[in-house]
């Protein structure tokens, strides 16, 4: 394995310890990184000054699990304690426009459903909701409760919807990967995983995905053509006691995995290849994500930013 590249940059400000979300927010304008931290303050940076540029925070100290762009420029916040806030732009600044509390705390990570205008939101009783935009109220649900393993499936830990067909995956604590139809509200298949699974990711293009646990493995599975869930292969990684986030690089080249001992894996997402070990964080990986559009300001056109447990984000021009 060749020596791992260096960052390009590292962004350190007033953050709290534990900064677990991120979003790049480049357009003509502006080529902003938003970062949630644990103290509840949304701190956009400026990444042509390198420099916090302005902070929204919700004054109660209830940490940002995710956030997201809308269609609208909208801006979603995902709080720890089953809040999700909806800011408006008003000329440079933001305005908080809506508070809404869907009851239930969890950090499984909402997901955006940019074509209803809605995200999911995990609920108690193992339940997925649709959240609205529009309306703001929980519109349907994901309900396993009429599966006959119900009672085995446990807290929801992640969910990605495909943007195919209205399918939805969703894993659960007890090891189990369902696929969703969400206009039937109905499982079209199952898959046994790792127990207590942490994170995933999944690429329609090859119909294959990639797992991480609370484990040293990395699991890779399928969705066949008739829309069953299939184990692929297994990934070990030595002396890595958890995985907490995974991310496929927009142009399908690379995958990344951020692990609990602060290491940041990446392979080549076709054939798996162990390419670095990335070891700038010394402390766990909350969240990997690439920019999808060029950044002028770091001579790239896609931007790897890292965070976790260290009040810090690390920035990379990796394998352009």
């Amino acid at each position: 394995m060749p020596a791992p590249p260096d960052p390009k940059f590292l962004l350190r400000g007033n953050m709290d310890e534990n900064v677990h979300s991120l979003l790049f927010w480049i357009d003509s304008d502006v080529e902003h990184l938003y970062a949630g931290d644990g103290r509840g303050t949304i701190h956009i940076w400026d990444l042509r000054t390198n420099r916090i540029k302005d902070q929204l925070s919700d004054g109660d100290n209830n940490a940002c699990y995710n956030l997201h762009r809308t269609n609208e420029a909208d801006l979603i916040v995902q709080r720890r304690h089953g809040v999700v806030d909806v800011y408006k732009a008003n000329e440079s600044n933001w305005i908080l426009n809506k508070s809404i509390d869907y009851k239930c705390c969890s950090f499984c990570r909402s997901q955006l459903l940019p074509e209803r205008n809605a995200i999911l939101v995990p609920l108690d009783s193992s339940a997925v909701g649709i959240l609205s935009l529009k309306t703001f109220n929980i519109e349907s649900t994901l309900d396993p409760s009429k599966l006959s393993y119900s009672d085995k499936l446990g807290t929801i830990m992640a969910m990605k919807p495909l943007n195919v067909n209205d399918l939805v995956l969703v894993v659960y604590e007890g090891g189990q990967l369902l696929l969703w139809d969400m206009k039937k509200n109905d499982v079209l298949s199952s898959l046994t995983v790792e127990q207590y699974p942490m994170t995933f990711d999944f690429d329609v293009s090859l119909m294959q995905g990639i797992l991480g646990s609370a484990s040293e493995k990395l699991e890779i599975f399928k969705i066949l053509p008739n829309h069953t869930l299939s184990h692929k292969s297994t990934i070990l990684l030595e002396r890595v006691p958890g995985v907490s986030v995974l991310s496929i690089r927009p142009d399908k080249k690379l995958v990344t995995a951020g692990c609990w001992d602060g290491s940041i894996r990446l392979f080549s997402w076709k054939k798996l290849r162990p390419l670095a070990i990335l070891r700038e964080h010394k402390e766990s990986i909350y969240d990997v994500v690439y920019s999808r559009r060029e950044v002028e300001a770091y001579d790239t056109k896609c931007l790897m930013a890292a965070t976790g447990k260290n009040s810090c984000i690390s920035m990379w021009d990796i394998y352009n």
